[in-house]
């Protein structure tokens, strides 16, 4: 082989040699990107708005969901997100902030009067006004993971964002000592199965739903408005009728002038 020849075929290995170790760092460094930052599992509850966040449009049956990956912020960590079309979700991607800003103060809006009476999450001894009340909107009212979260100060909120699943934890057990307690129904609105003893309970928003299994409990977050109906429905329908018939004991009343 002439040296040419010989120039040219160790400069080939040596160009194989990088591409191949560009490869393997680029394989490496995706891989160790996608461990970090895919979240298992949805943190707080499904998307519970009718409308998609970017064109307001109405969901549809057949929503584009998807969950969050931002290991930078935990309040949006594995936060669930459903949109109209891909188109939508792709758009969300270049102004998060933008699209979740109205959408979360609707959630505050639609959540606050389920809402329970109980202080702030983070420091209990801080009370906070009634959530049905002109002076609910003057505390800290965020929303993470979907859900409403009340605190009594700013401090306060930004240790809600860095922990979400732990302070929902808290809300939690407020809306079942709020709502569990006088829960009117005694069967599963998924599957119509009577609840045991102990139910799985399913916050949506801030409404409690007790179900029979899990399995009920995923599909109750699959379909979260859906389900909401069915419970609304459902209590609706033990409520008596408010029409009465009238009564005839009394005498009819004499016009003027008759005889």
């Amino acid at each position: 082989m002439g040296a040419c020849a010989q120039g040219v075929y160790h400069d080939g290995m040596r160009i194989q040699r990088v591409v191949l170790y560009f490869i393997s760092v680029c394989v490496l460094a995706l891989a160790l990107a996608g461990g970090a930052t895919a979240p298992t599992t949805r943190v707080g509850s499904a998307w519970p708005l009718t409308t998609c966040p970017v064109c307001l449009k109405p969901l549809g049956a057949t929503p584009v969901i998807k969950i969050i990956e931002d290991v930078k912020d935990p309040s949006l960590n594995g936060r669930e997100i459903r949109f109209e079309s891909e188109e939508c979700a792709a758009t969300f991607e270049i102004d998060r902030a933008k699209y979740l800003k109205p959408a979360n103060e609707q959630m505050v809006r639609e959540q606050l009067p389920q809402y329970p009476t109980i202080n702030c999450v983070v420091m209990p001894d801080e009370s906070l006004a009634d959530p049905n009340t002109p002076n609910a909107g003057k505390d800290e009212n965020i929303i993470v993971g979907n859900r409403l979260v009340r605190t009594c100060c700013g401090q306060c909120a930004r240790r809600v964002r860095r922990d979400p699943v732990k302070w929902l934890a808290q809300v939690d057990k407020g809306i079942v000592a709020d709502q569990g307690a006088k829960y009117p129904l005694r069967v599963c609105v998924i599957s119509g199965a009577p609840l045991p003893a102990e139910p799985v309970n399913v916050f949506i928003g801030s409404r409690l739903v007790e179900v029979a299994t899990p399995e009920d409990a995923l599909k109750a977050q699959q379909k979260p408005l859906e389900t909401l109906a069915k419970l609304d429905a459902a209590i609706s329908a033990l409520k008596p009728s408010a029409e009465k018939n009238p009564t005839t004991d009394a005498p009819p009343i004499a016009k003027p002038g008759a005889k």
